[in-house]
């Protein structure tokens, strides 16, 4: 077995030099790249004392070990209607090649079991499940290390087996333990649940030798066939022993870390106490670990995560576990942390993790699809394998109209449902708000590429985040919807051909910047959405009035109901609406709970999807963030975004007036047709809710 990033001697000693078939690490990364990232992690360890059991005995008594914030308190969740657990054969952890020969059975004794005149030979010890990932090294819970949910305190013995329930067990015992900083300062924070026991005894060769990969957790996944396998204790052996032999259970899951709770993994896996520190793999071949599970007891289960912007630094805990021997040989600069207990200890470990961001990977390859739709068309377009790319000018107008698009399909059926009446609802509702937002997320967009990479940096992890909490519903609805914009498009592309329009063929409008005034109350905005909004008004200047006098609108108008009307149309739509144009009420399953269904294939239509997904994550980003920003490069940021909103504005809000009349008949056909699907409860997205 791989032991992956965990033992390649590049990570664990960054001053390695790199074989000579092998990349070198170079530094820290750098914004927008995808390379290694250098950071300080704070650990904490303590050593299991002189008078440590080293007899390979089980204890006379042992239960579950649960999790510290099961729900309800003390359960962990068998989660499906029929158990889908299975035992493993024995082949796979009986020799020391067998897939499963690095899981271990522990049993772990805490300091508070052991008060008065209890020993630990009369103790109830606790049972758990951990993972190899180097011979003398398990990775477990954060909640097997200190206990809050029993007020049981830190672990002071472990007992470690791998081929536990086979005729081959072999035993080592822990001499240490290093955790998390959220699981010692935070009270047990579930995302940070993890830890590592160092052994006082390696395994040998012989005994085992498959040892895990701790692999940077994906940061969403469709269909991954997840697996959790290790020692649940509800299931009894012949001897009567709880968590006697080593069960499996795999699923196709999707998930999606960003939207999750806690930002954890998430499946519908059944464990069970015991089960506690097992490994979550993201394939049968158990090769890759991409979580530890830690938590029950819901509708589903959790797992803690490694690396990126949701996951725990796992190089810094297996270095710091790794080096652990007594307390007079601890590992350099480690010391005692103010006001808390003298055994315990703390360690600031530097590492220069090699696995990508995902968070930022994600943004990048959503980032990289969208700056096509601006290229030059090439001369073989026509070309069914050539990419669609539009130019600097037709192609922004090409990714408001599928901004608007998008969001007005996702209203609309919110609004609609059943799809019944949602033509005359594209005729009555005020959906001309989404327009507006439509252009200034595109214009604050092409701010922000134009940005360097280093002043893009403070907006890349928000924006991040949404880009990646909301791509699956877009990669799924965003081209079937666009296939209905069809003549507006063409006009578009036309309009770029026959020049500027005639001024005198609208008549002149009112001048007015009143916001308030031109869009009536609309709904209540955020305190950041007064201010950019006012911002914007503040800073527009006579050529910006001037350049919609050729419109039926103003610029006050056009910003005013982009926040009144519109607000964040896509974070709303994505709660309801696009997912019912998709027929469930996730948008990641078929209709009923079924089988998740399968990723989209590819689609020429892609990159206008991800540029419209891209430019409203750009806007709310900003909105967040710009009060943040000294007023100098507040005022500079308002004055780039209003050039472009001159540009792009009028000839949208001209050629595009009524683009929910052009989306309502693919929004009715793709409702009818789920219709006779189970129906989710859906909001109503009315204008001033």
């Amino acid at each position: 077995m791989s032991s992956g990033f965990i033992n390649d001697p590049r990570v664990l000693h960054p001053d390695v030099k790199a074989g000579p078939n092998l990349p070198q690490q170079d530094g820290a990364q750098k914004p927008g790249s995808n390379g290694p990232t250098t950071e300080n992690t704070d650990v904490y360890f303590w050593y299991f004392g002189k008078d440590v059991s080293t007899e390979s005995a089980t204890p006379a008594y042992s239960q579950s070990m649960l999790s510290v914030h099961a729900n309800p308190p003390g359960v962990e969740s068998v989660v499906n209607t029929i158990d889908g657990r299975a035992s493993v054969a024995s082949a796979d952890y009986s020799t020391a090649t067998g897939k499963y020969r690095g899981i271990v059975k522990l049993f772990l004794l805490y300091d508070g079991q052991v008060t008065g005149d209890a020993t630990p030979e009369e103790a109830t010890w606790a049972i758990a499940t951990g993972f190899l990932v180097s011979a003398d090294v398990v990775v477990t819970a954060g909640h097997c290390a200190f206990d809050y949910s029993r007020g049981l305190g830190r672990l002071i013995q472990a007992k470690a087996y791998v081929g536990y329930g086979t005729n081959s067990v072999a035993f080592s015992y822990g001499a240490a333990v290093a955790t998390t900083d959220g699981w010692i300062n935070k009270s047990g924070s579930e995302p940070a649940d993890l830890s590592f026991i160092k052994l006082k005894r390696a395994f040998t060769a012989q005994e085992v030798s498959t040892y895990y990969n701790m692999k940077a957790t994906p940061l969403s996944g469709r269909g991954v066939n997840l697996g959790v396998v290790g020692y649940p204790g509800d299931i009894v052996g012949q001897n009567g022993e709880r968590g006697a032999s080593l069960y499996e259970m795999f699923r196709r899951t999707d998930y999606d870390l960003a939207a999750a709770d806690r930002k954890m993994l998430q499946y519908q896996i059944d464990t069970y106490g015991g089960n506690s520190g097992s490994p979550v793999f993201d394939s049968e071949k158990a090769v890759d670990v991409i979580g530890v599970h830690v938590l029950g007891g819901y509708s589903y289960n959790s797992a803690s995560v490694f690396n990126g912007n949701y996951g725990n630094r796992c190089h810094a805990y297996f270095l710091v576990a790794q080096a652990l021997t007594d307390d007079q040989n601890n590992p350099p600069g480690s010391s005692h942390p103010a006001g808390k207990p003298d055994w315990l200890w703390k360690c600031t470990k530097e590492t220069t993790e090699s696995d990508t961001d995902p968070v930022g990977a994600e943004l990048d390859t959503v980032m990289n699809s969208a700056k096509t739709v601006v290229k030059a068309p090439a001369t073989s377009i026509v070309d069914w394998a050539q990419p669609l790319t539009f130019g600097t000018e037709a192609g922004p107008r090409l990714s408001i109209l599928s901004s608007a698009a998008i969001a007005t399909a996702g209203r609309l059926a919110a609004d609609s449902v059943s799809g019944a009446n949602v033509e005359s609802l594209s005729c009555t509702r005020p959906y001309d708000g989404i327009l507006g937002r439509s252009i200034l997320a595109e214009c604050a967009l092409q701010h922000f590429l134009s940005l360097s990479p280093e002043d893009q940096k403070p907006y890349r992890e928000k924006m991040g985040n949404k880009v990646t909490a909301l791509k699956p519903l877009y990669t799924r609805v965003g081209p079937r919807i666009l296939r209905g914009t069809l003549e507006p498009s063409m006009r578009l592309l036309l309009s770029t051909i026959a020049g500027p329009p005639d001024s005198g063929s609208v008549r002149a409008t009112r001048e007015s910047l009143d916001a308030e005034k031109d869009t009536g109350f609309g709904r209540a905005l955020t305190a950041d959405e007064e201010a950019f909004m006012k911002g914007l008004i503040d800073t527009a200047d006579r050529d910006a009035v001037e350049s919609f006098w050729s419109t039926l609108t103003t610029i006050g108008d056009v910003i005013g109901s982009a926040f009144r009307k519109a607000g964040p149309v896509i974070a709303d739509v994505a709660k309801i609406g696009l997912p019912l144009l998709l027929g469930s009420g996730t948008g990641t399953e078929a209709a009923g709970g079924g089988r998740p269904l399968p990723p989209p294939p590819p689609s020429a239509l892609d990159p206008l999807g991800h540029r419209a997904l891209l430019a409203e994550a750009c806007l709310q980003t900003y909105v967040e963030c710009i009060q943040t920003e000294s007023a100098t490069r507040r005022k500079s940021i308002f004055s780039k975004i209003l050039d472009k909103v001159k540009v792009f504005g009028p000839i949208m809000m001209r050629a595009s007036p009524y683009v929910a009349k052009y989306i309502a008949p693919v929004v009715a056909d793709v409702l009818r047709e789920v219709n006779g699907q189970n129906k989710a409860e859906f909001l109503d997205f009315t204008y001033g809710k």
